[in-house]
C-alpha cells in the first residue's frame, strides 16, 4: 500500500523539519513544507495529500483556519497542530470542520494516532458518498443517529465507556464542566451496546479495556452502523492496538494520561466534523434523488416525443401527406426571420471602467497537446491594475492519465501566478462542473473566466470583454468564438460557419433583445457572486454552461455577448469524433430543456425571455424538422417518392427559405464575398442534414444512459 502523504504548514522551519523526519520515520511521506497559508491552499490543491497538518499562526494575511476553510472545501481533510487552545481559537477553528485538534506540546504518538484517525476517517466519508452515489440513493447508510430535527445547539450528549469507576467519575465532572451532558457510565461492553442503542448519544468516549468479553474496540465495531462517533480514551498505543481501532474509524484516539484541553479540543472537532459529514451526505443524497427525479423526467419526455414523432411518420407513410411539417415549420421559420432582423439592429455599448480581479480557470483532462499553448496564450494577456498583473490562471487537472500534469509542472515553474488543481479518482471524471467547482473554491476574482484547454486568445481580450459586465444585474458575458484549423477541410470549415451564425446572429440578437444571450463553455466569464448564489456549476449536467444560463436567466438577470473580444478554438476534424462531440451537446440541450421547461415557464421574468428562452432550446428539435422538410422536398422533386404538401403557398415558401437569410447573414458579416457567401451557405445547408441522424442517436442515448458524464472533446493541438 502506498504511505499516506501529509502536508506539513508550519511557519516554523526548524519545527517543521522535525515534524517532517517524525512523520517520515513513522511511516507517511511529506511531499512538501509550507508556510504561508496562501501557499498551502496553493500546494494542497495541487499535491492533494492524504492531510494537510496545519498550524494557525502563519505566514501572510492568511491564517490556518482561513487556508484550512479552502483546503476542507475539496474534499481534504485537515488537522490542526497548534500552542493556541483558547476557546475562540477552537471555536474559529470549528468552524472548518477539521479532523483534528492537537494541542503543543505534544506526544509523539498523539500526532501519528490522530493523523491515521484523521485519515481513516476520511476514506469512510468518501466511501459512504461512493455507496450513496452508486447503489441506491444512500439505502442501507445512516445518514444520522438522531432525529432529523435534532437541534446541535443542544447540550452535546457523551456516553462514556470506562472501566475504572474513579477515571469514569472524573471525566463525568471535567465533562460536565465543560457543558457536556453525560447520559451515563459504563463500565462492561456488552452493557455499552445496549446503552448506545437506548440513549443514542451524540458522541462515546470510548476506553478499550473494559469488563466483560467484549473490549472497547469490540464495542465500537458493534455500533458502527448506528453511525453515533466514537473518540478511543485508552493507555493502551501499541501497534496491534491501534491497527484494530483505526479500522473502526473513530473520530479521535486519545493516550492517557491526557490534559483537559486537549480531551475538550478532541471532542469538539469529532462532533463538528461528524455534523459536518451528517450534513454533506444528506445533501448528496438529496442531490442525487432530485437529478434521478430528472433523469425520470427526460426518459418521459423522449418517450411523449418519440411516440409523437413515430405516429408522424406512420400517419405521413399511410396518406403520403406532409403538410403538417410545412404549418410546424412555420412558427419557428417567423421567429427565425425575427432574430435575423433584430439582429441588424446595434447593441448597446458597454460602459463599464471597473477592473476586476479576474480568476481564468481552465478544466483540463488529458490535454497534453494543447495546455501549454493555452497556458502561454492567457499568460500574455494585457490586463493590469496600477501596474500590476490583475488576474490569475487555475488549471484543474481532472485525472489526467498522459503528460498533461509534466506539461503543467514545467509551466509552473516558469509563470509564478499559474495555480494547479488536481483531482484525483474517485472524484475525477464526474463532470466538466465539478471540475469548475473546485476552482471556484480556491479563486481569488471577483470574475470568473473560463476557458477550454485548446483556446487562444489576443492579449487585449480581457480589455475588450469585462466593460461588458458593467450593469449590476448583468451576471455573465459571452466571447465570439472562432476556430483557428478552420481551414484543415471541409468539416472544420463548416463548425467555423456554425459559430459564425451562432455569434454574429443569435446572440447579437439575444444581446439586443434584453441582453438575454447564452454562455457556451470557451470563452465565457461570470461575475462570481452570481456563480455563488445558484451554488455553482451543476456537475450532473452534461452541458454546464447551458443549464448555468437558463438558471441565470430564471432569476431575473442578464448575460450579454461581446462580439470584439474573440477566442480561437480547435474544430473536431474527424466526423466520429465530431458526431460524438455533437450527441453530447445534443442530450445536453434535450437534458435542460426537459428540466427547465416548466420552471421557466413559471419564472418570475418577462414574458419575451420565457418565449426566447424556450425557442432557444428547441431550435435543434425544429432544425432537425427543417433539414427533414428539404429532404422530403428533395424527395418530390427527383419522384423518388411523393407527399402532398398542401398548406398555403406563403407558408411554404417563409418554411422553406427561412433558414438561409440567418446562413448568410452570419458568413457576411465576417467578411465574406457574395459569391462564395453562397456556396458556402448551401454546403452548411448539406452540414446539417447530420442534424437528423444526431436527433436520434442524442434520444436513444438519452433512453439508455444510467446516469450523466463528462464526454470531453479529444484536442489534437493540430
Amino acid at each position: 500500500m502506498k504511505p499516506a502523504s501529509v502536508l506539513i504548514v508550519e511557519d516554523e522551519m526548524v519545527t517543521a523539519l522535525d515534524l517532517q523526519a517524525k512523520l517520515v520515520n513513522i511511516g507517511f511521506t511529506v511531499p512538501s513544507i509550507v508556510n504561508s497559508g496562501e501557499e498551502a491552499v496553493n500546494m494542497a490543491a495541487e499535491l492533494r495529500p492524504d492531510v494537510v497538518l496545519m498550524d494557525i499562526v502563519l505566514q501572510g494575511e492568511v491564517d490556518g483556519i482561513q487556508a484550512a476553510k479552502k483546503i476542507s472545501s475539496l474534499d481534504i481533510p485537515v488537522v490542526f497542530l497548534t500552542a493556541y487552545s483558547d476557546e475562540k481559537t477552537l471555536q474559529r477553528a470549528k468552524s472548518t470542520s477539521p479532523y483534528g485538534y492537537i494541542i503543543k506540546p505534544y506526544p509523539d504518538k498523539d500526532l501519528e494516532l490522530a493523523l491515521e484517525t484523521a485519515i481513516q476517517k476520511h476514506q469512510e466519508y468518501r466511501d459512504k458518498v461512493e455507496l450513496i452515489r452508486y447503489k441506491g440513493l444512500g439505502k442501507g447508510v445512516p445518514l444520522t443517529s438522531q432525529d432529523d430535527e435534532i437541534s446541535w445547539e443542544e447540550r452535546p450528549r457523551i456516553l462514556i465507556v470506562e472501566d475504572e469507576i474513579i477515571t469514569a467519575m472524573d471525566l463525568t465532572a471535567q465533562l460536565s464542566d465543560k457543558g457536556y451532558l453525560v447520559v451515563d457510565t459504563v463500565a462492561n461492553g456488552q452493557e455499552a451496546i445496549q446503552k448506545v442503542e437506548l440513549f443514542r448519544p451524540d458522541l462515546v468516549l470510548m476506553d478499550i479495556v473494559l469488563s466483560g468479553e467484549l473490549d472497547g474496540i469490540s464495542v465500537a465495531e458493534h455500533i458502527h452502523d448506528l453511525d453515533i462517533p466514537v473518540v478511543f480514551l485508552s493507555a493502551y498505543t501499541d501497534d496491534a492496538t491501534v491497527e484494530r481501532a483505526i479500522k473502526t474509524s473513530p473520530y479521535g484516539y486519545l493516550p492517557k494520561p491526557y490534559q483537559i484541553d486537549e480531551l475538550y479540543s478532541t471532542l469538539e472537532t469529532a462532533l463538528q466534523q461528524h455534523r459536518s459529514e451528517t450534513d454533506r451526505i444528506k445533501k448528496i443524497d438529496q442531490k442525487i434523488t432530485t437529478k434521478e427525479g430528472e433523469m425520470v423526467i427526460e426518459k418521459t419526455a423522449v418517450f411523449f416525443i418519440s411516440a409523437i414523432i413515430i405516429s408522424l411518420i406512420v400517419y405521413s407513410l399511410a396518406t403520403r401527406s406532409m403538410t403538417w411539417l410545412m404549418y410546424l415549420l412555420f412558427i419557428p421559420a417567423i421567429y427565425n426571420l425575427f432574430i435575423v432582423g433584430i439582429s441588424l439592429k446595434k447593441p448597446s455599448p458597454p460602459g463599464g471602467k471597473d477592473q476586476p480581479f479576474v480568476s481564468i480557470l481552465i478544466p483540463a483532462h488529458n490535454e497534453e497537446f494543447t495546455i501549454e499553448r493555452c497556458v502561454r496564450s492567457l499568460a500574455e494577456l494585457d490586463y493590469y491594475a496600477d501596474g500590476k498583473r490583475n488576474y490569475e490562471i487555475i488549471v484543474i487537472n481532472d485525472g489526467s492519465t498522459d503528460k498533461t500534469g509534466e506539461v503543467l509542472a514545467r509551466l509552473k515553474g516558469e509563470f509564478e501566478y499559474l495555480r494547479i488543481v488536481t483531482r484525483k479518482p474517485p472524484r475525477a471524471g464526474r463532470g466538466k462542473g465539478y471540475v469548475l467547482n473546485d476552482g471556484v473554491r480556491i479563486c481569488q476574482g471577483e470574475v470568473i473566466a473560463v476557458f477550454d484547454a485548446d483556446a487562444r486568445i489576443d492579449p487585449d481580450f480581457l480589455g475588450k470583454i469585462i466593460p461588458y459586465l458593467d450593469e449590476e444585474d448583468v451576471a455573465g458575458v459571452q466571447a465570439r468564438v472562432r476556430m483557428y484549423n478552420a481551414d484543415r477541410n471541409l468539416l472544420t470549415l463548416m463548425q467555423e460557419v456554425e459559430f459564425s451564425i451562432f455569434g454574429n446572429v443569435i446572440l447579437r440578437a439575444r444581446d439586443v433583445m434584453g441582453k438575454s444571450g447564452f454562455l457556451g463553455g470557451n470563452g465565457q466569464l461570470t461575475r462570481k457572486k452570481f456563480v455563488e448564489d445558484i451554488e455553482g456549476w451543476d456537475g450532473f449536467a452534461v452541458t454546464e454552461d447551458l443549464n448555468m444560463s437558463v438558471k441565470l436567466i430564471m432569476d431575473g438577470n442578464k448575460i450579454r455577448y461581446c462580439p470584439e473580444a474573440v477566442v480561437w478554438q480547435e474544430a473536431v476534424p474527424e466526423w466520429k469524433a465530431f458526431f460524438r462531440q455533437r450527441v453530447r451537446w445534443a442530450t445536453g440541450n434535450l437534458e435542460t430543456l426537459f428540466v427547465y421547461l416548466a420552471p421557466l415557464i413559471d419564472a418570475k421574468i418577462p414574458l419575451y425571455k420565457k418565449v426566447d428562452s424556450i425557442q432557444y432550446l428547441v431550435f435543434l428539435l425544429f432544425t432537425v424538422f427543417v433539414m427533414l422538410g428539404y429532404i422530403v422536398a428533395i424527395l418530390n422533386l427527383t419522384y423518388v417518392a411523393r407527399f402532398s404538401m398542401e398548406a398555403p403557398v406563403i407558408i411554404g415558401l417563409i418554411s422553406t427559405v427561412a433558414f438561409f437569410p440567418g446562413v448568410l447573414l452570419g458568413i457576411r458579416r465576417d467578411k465574406v464575398g457574395v459569391l462564395r457567401s453562397l456556396v458556402r451557405a448551401v454546403e452548411y445547408w448539406a452540414y446539417c442534414l447530420y442534424l437528423i441522424p444526431l436527433f436520434f442517436a442524442a434520444f436513444i442515448h438519452m433512453l439508455t444512459r444510467k446516469e450523466r458524464s463528462w464526454a470531453k472533446t479529444k484536442h489534437t493541438g493540430d
